[in-house]
């Protein structure tokens, strides 16, 4: 029988299926655990070791790799959230955001941090500033479209 206020995730049959194949590892407290080789599962298991170097020559000081703002954008928020990023400086995650069908919002206050948003979001393909109308850049206390 399973623990008290637990239950069997397979039937009987299936258990006893697994244990005769060598399939199923038990743990000090008498429950079954399947054994799951990595080469059997779907795609590979994002580590937690990230090698990811920032760009050599950045448009902005604190510029981050692309590359690893994707992989924490599309690991992080589902198609569709709101990723904010409020010290937003060259727009690499408002760029990831864009590019991974989520909505964003950018700030900063620094208009050379606005001016290089700006720049790297236009290299999006598409029109984004005229078929999005509701985005728009705020400058401390002007807006600028």
């Amino acid at each position: 029988m399973p623990p008290q206020g637990r239950h069997w995730r397979a039937d009987v049959q299936t258990l006893e299926q697994w244990d005769d194949d060598g399939l199923i590892e038990w743990s000090p407290t008498g429950n079954p655990r399947k054994i799951l080789f990595a080469d059997e599962r779907d795609g590979k298991r994002v580590q937690d070791i990230w090698e990811y170097k920032d760009p050599q020559y950045p448009v902005y000081p604190t510029e981050k790799n692309p590359d690893l703002l994707d992989l924490i954008v599309r690991t992080s928020s589902n198609v569709g959230s709101i990723v904010l990023d409020c010290f937003c400086g060259s727009g690499t995650t408002l760029k990831a955001a864009q590019t991974n069908n989520r909505s964003w919002i950018g700030i900063d206050q620094s208009p050379c941090a606005l001016k290089a948003a700006r720049e790297k979001l236009e290299t999006i393909a598409g029109d984004l500033f005229t078929a999005k109308p509701e985005y728009q850049f705020l400058e401390l206390d002007k807006v600028l479209v």
